[in-house]
């Protein structure tokens, strides 16, 4: 019989029985779900006041114990509107202490008619001795043979709390306890009422449909703990529920980012991830196994426990890109224009509600005979007939079909000449996307394997020269681009200079110029000139920030084409304050002093 299911049995075996004589206890860890499955299985009960749900958290007294046993009830607020009354008599008669004095007594009264099934939750977190809790508890079980069910997670191995008063429990519990169960989390009976509770919406929609998803990412999770499953849940409903609709039809882009999304704030919420550590997904050792005698990071075991989520974000196009990922799970907000434009901007949510071609055929060796032959015939149309290709998605299904050659349906060599040949193809002809900021090509492989969607191989001799070529036609598709860039980026410095400068932040989630030379390739007189402009309208601090971030992407020997350009804009500045005027004249030299700090390199004045 299922665990969960043995002990529900048991706690209505003991219900059922008249005057016991003992008490029932209910163990488990915290966040399992033993309060809710005992308010479920006694909801009958407890709904017409034939039992009472008491929780000892924070009790540290027997007077405290015994308002504990009235907390929330209408006999609670009789009881306190009887001390209001008898103050306000004590003090017209000039007696003090009269609302105490009836407190006490209508509190004697209340306790004398309790209930005969008494629950008491948050055993653990009593502040009273084992000895005395139990005690007062005794006095229901064996004296007034009360039924009486503790919820309890006494039986833990944490060295943060007290053994002592821990084992002081176990020694006297068997006074009063004479049978004790234990359950586990059990995330497919509570789910649907997780579920049930969000609020109307695109989210609770989703989920409605994807349970299996739910609970396959919180097994992989391995917390057992049910109210942070709950918390994530309702936080990633909340974020579907502001999705545009064509994302939200994407679908495997969008179960990817499910998965990814749970993974991670389960991981948050249990401290398992600390939540600066979120920045560093972009770090690929900080997911490989680590070297003999270093100690592995924190997202290394959520790389492991959830190998097709993307945990490792890089300079890839993560279906949770870095900044997102940080705001949502770290932060906890983020707007919903912004994350539309962040997902958007991955290129994957593409509002497909087919599963894509490429997703289809990474495990190809799980598909029927009908579905593998046809979407391998898909696969070579796409590879060699194909004008529109993803990057990310080509080398996966190049892979794959070198992969099926290899195990005998083909010559795998001539194949990989073959895509080969067709990549250096489409370069010529333009068809290849450009890599984003000179840097994010839409997957990665600075793993030491190729990683895109989720997904990864090991590159071979074979499928080694394929991504190289790869990355080379997308360098120099955005080699091409810089001119056009250079003018987008020109414009964005006029009409909105925070923009502007979260193009070239060290936290865009690889998609800026932080590490990549574009400035040079700005006009440098009309750069000056909206600099300027600037200056003299009232936004003195703001461009100098800006300025001075952008000279901080300087280090020696980098981004050295900048270097001439940033001198040539000096000049410019220098020239224009100069026909403004000496006031003018006096402001830029103090501009160029706090803000100014590109290098002076070599030829900076040619």
């Amino acid at each position: 019989m299922d665990q969960n299911v043995a002990a529900v049995c048991a706690l209505h075996e003991y219900v059922r029985i008249e005057k016991p004589r003992y008490g029932f206890m209910v163990e488990a860890p915290w966040g399992t779900g033993k309060t809710y499955l005992v308010k479920r299985e006694l909801r009958d009960v407890l709904s017409t006041d034939k039992a009472r749900y008491v929780t000892l958290n924070g009790v540290s007294d027997r007077k405290s114990f015994r308002r504990a046993l009235l907390a929330n009830t209408s006999e609670a607020k009789l009881m306190d509107a009887a001390k209001n009354f008898a103050d306000v008599v004590g003090k017209l008669a000039k007696v003090g202490n009269v609302g105490s004095l009836v407190q006490d007594a209508v509190e004697e009264r209340l306790l004398n008619n309790l209930p005969d099934l008494l629950i008491f939750d948050d055993v653990e977190r009593c502040e009273m001795s084992p000895g005395e809790l139990l005690g007062l508890i005794n006095e229901f079980v064996e004296h007034q043979a009360k039924n009486v069910v503790l919820c309890a997670f006494i039986e833990r191995d944490d060295p943060d709390e007290n053994p002592k008063k821990r084992g002081d429990f176990l020694s006297r519990k068997e006074k009063v306890v004479g049978r004790t169960v234990k359950i586990v989390a059990d995330a497919r009976s509570a789910l649907p009422e997780f579920i049930s509770a969000m609020p109307d919406g695109h989210g609770k929609q989703w989920f409605n449909s994807n349970e299996e998803l739910v609970l396959e990412v919180f097994s992989s999770a391995t917390h057992s703990n049910l109210r942070v499953l709950r918390q994530c849940l309702h936080d990633c409903g909340r974020v579907i529920d502001v999705l545009d609709e064509d994302i939200r039809a994407s679908t495997d882009a969008i179960i990817r980012f499910v998965r990814t999304y749970l993974a991670l704030s389960m991981a948050v919420a249990t401290g398992e991830i600390e939540s600066q550590q979120l920045r560093d997904r972009s770090d690929h050792r900080n997911v490989v196994k680590p070297k003999e005698g270093e100690s592995a990071h924190p997202l290394y075991t959520c790389f492991l426990r959830h190998p097709e989520a993307e945990i490792y974000a890089g300079d890839a196009a993560s279906i949770l890109p870095l900044d997102l990922g940080f705001s949502l799970i770290g932060v906890g907000h983020e707007e919903p224009d912004k994350i539309n434009a962040a997902l958007r901007s991955t290129g994957q949510f593409d509002g497909s509600k087919e599963i894509p071609l490429w997703a289809r055929f990474v495990k190809w060796w799980k598909l029927s005979q009908a579905e593998l032959e046809s979407t391998f015939q898909e696969a070579e149309s796409y590879i060699f007939e194909s004008d529109e290709i993803m990057p990310g998605p080509y080398l996966h299904i190049a892979h794959d079909l070198i992969t099926i050659a290899e195990h005998g349906a083909g010559d795998s060599s001539q194949i990989a000449k073959e895509i080969k040949l067709r990549i250096e193809n489409l370069a010529k002809s333009e068809k290849i996307p450009r890599a984003g900021y000179g840097r994010n090509y839409g997957w990665s492989d600075r793993m030491g394997t190729f990683s895109f969607g989720g997904f990864a191989f090991e590159p071979n001799d074979l499928t080694k020269p394929i991504i190289e070529t790869m990355r080379n036609a997308q360098f120099e598709s955005f080699k091409k681009s810089r001119v056009h860039e250079a003018k987008r980026l020109l414009k964005l410095l006029r009409d909105d200079l925070d923009a502007f400068g979260h193009e070239f932040s060290w936290d865009n989630d690889g998609s800026g110029y932080y590490q990549t030379a574009i400035l040079h390739e700005i006009d440098a007189i009309e750069f000056a000139e909206v600099v300027f402009g600037y200056v003299t309208s009232g936004e003195f601090a703001a461009i100098g920030a800006q300025m001075k971030a952008l000279a901080d992407r300087h280090r020696p020997d980098n981004l050295q084409e900048e270097v001439v350009w940033a001198k040539m804009v000096k000049t410019r500045l220098e020239a224009l304050a100069e026909k403004a005027g000496q006031l003018e004249k006096a402001r830029m030299v103090w501009f160029l002093g706090f803000n100014w700090k590109f290098p002076e390199g070599e030829g900076a004045g040619e």
